[in-house]
């Protein structure tokens, strides 16, 4: 199975990058979205081995990588990456228009 970004954890990705970049530099930057991106391969190969986020919305699922909480939804041929937000944040008010 692959997987897929939707637009907004492109936009996430970005962010997470930029915001590295200005605190530990482009190396650790860099370093850090090559872990989210072999979470993202390890979840595809093995897409059950997120948590249910049912309260947050039906058939989401979410899996931790360092600070960050992926979210993602299998469908039939690929999963989708929804979200990759800071475990920090008030996570249910992201997903609001999704």
């Amino acid at each position: 199975m692959k997987y897929v970004l939707s637009e907004l954890a492109e936009f996430d990705i970005d962010e997470i990058f930029d915001y590295g970049n200005y605190k530990f530099g482009k190396e650790r930057a860099i370093n850090y979205l090559i872990g989210l991106q072999s979470h993202f391969e390890a979840l595809s190969l093995n897409p059950g081995i997120g948590r249910s986020r049912n309260e947050i919305k039906t058939g989401l699922l979410s899996f931790p990588c360092q600070s960050h909480i992926i979210f993602y939804r299998i469908l039939d041929t690929h999963i989708r990456i929804i979200r990759v937000l800071h475990g920090s944040r008030d996570l249910p008010s992201h997903f609001s228009t999704i």
